[in-house]
């Protein structure tokens, strides 16, 4: 049974390639392939167990009436004591019609708006906000920030997942922004459509495997700008989460403390739980590292031991 589990987590990124397999995938493939052992196991067992994490995270700490942004399939499970409501950019037939998806299964939406402008909530109206890898496809993350945590209440939480970009096909060979660009998007935005096209150029560049000037890179960019596309602005590590907290914290003028978390450096993604405080300015942040390990070890656990009871059950 082991075995089978061991072959199930590494297909997380180790997958069947065919010949339509983008490059990139394959480039990315052979990047998991050369990692130490333990990176790639730690990878590989991240993704799998991306959703167990999450909702155990969730049901730990958010109580309340809270709200998620882009939960589409996969709403985040909170504990008891909590509800929430789902927004998304785009209404559920948009999203089917645009991306070709199936309709069943994607949650009922309360609010069709964009995640970086909630002006349907009122200030200090949730207890808690969920945001799965939304913040990515922000071009100003500092104001997407801001604007999050303007609609939780002092005492209420963000449920914050991001790519880890050294587990990502499309953020592995870029590098994290940091503060001090952050804070530029923030109060300079005449100057970010040529910031946001340096990114995608970055990111084709990255996926191509040519040179920033090639023209294969420039007609990559020219089709997701001309598409609107809203791909991986910025990629992100523990540092530039916390280093835009930081700034989040001193334009806000608020508190803000990281209660719960999950940072493993070869992990597939970044999780924060942080709590809104009062007027203030600081972030506290001190990463759980002993219970974060902890919850991963459990996770995996029960997802060896849900893996068992389902190939019993077949």
């Amino acid at each position: 049974m082991l075995d089978e589990y061991r072959k199930t987590v590494a297909a997380q990124t180790l997958w069947a390639t065919t010949a339509q397999t983008a490059p990139w995938n394959i480039a990315f493939q052979n990047h998991v392939r050369a990692l130490p052992r333990l990176a790639r196991l730690t990878l590989n067992l991240s993704l799998q167990c991306r959703l167990r994490l999450r909702n155990t995270y969730a049901a730990r700490h958010l109580r309340g009436q809270g709200m998620e942004i882009g939960a589409q399939y996969v709403p985040t499970q909170v504990g008891e004591g909590a509800s929430v409501e789902y927004v998304d950019v785009l209404s559920n037939d948009e999203l089917v019609a645009r991306y070709r998806l199936p309709a069943d299964g994607l949650v009922p939406l309360a609010h069709v708006i964009d995640g970086h402008d909630l002006k349907v909530y009122p200030d200090n109206a949730l207890d808690f906000l969920i945001a799965n890898h939304v913040l990515e496809h922000f071009d100003d993350a500092l104001k997407g920030m801001i604007e999050w945590f303007r609609t939780i209440k002092p005492g209420g939480h963000l449920f914050i997942t991001l790519p880890n970009f050294r587990g990502n096909c499309f953020d592995y060979e870029r590098a994290p922004e940091r503060a001090d660009h952050f804070l530029l998007d923030y109060t300079c935005p005449e100057g970010r459509e040529a910031r946001n096209r340096l990114h995608y150029e970055d990111m084709a560049k990255s996926l191509l495997h040519l040179p920033r000037d090639h023209p294969d890179v420039q007609n990559m960019v020219d089709r997701w700008i001309a598409n609107g596309d809203r791909h991986h602005y910025h990629v992100w590590d523990e540092t530039a989460l916390q280093e835009l907290l930081e700034v989040a914290a001193k334009e806000m003028q608020c508190d803000l403390m990281l209660v719960d978390g999950s940072f493993p450096k070869n992990g597939f993604e970044l999780l924060a739980v942080v709590r809104k405080g009062h007027p203030g300015g600081a972030l506290e942040w001190r990463a759980p590292k002993i219970r974060a390990a902890v919850t991963f070890c459990k996770a995996v656990y029960d997802d060896i031991q849900s893996y068992q009871r389902n190939l019993s059950m077949a």
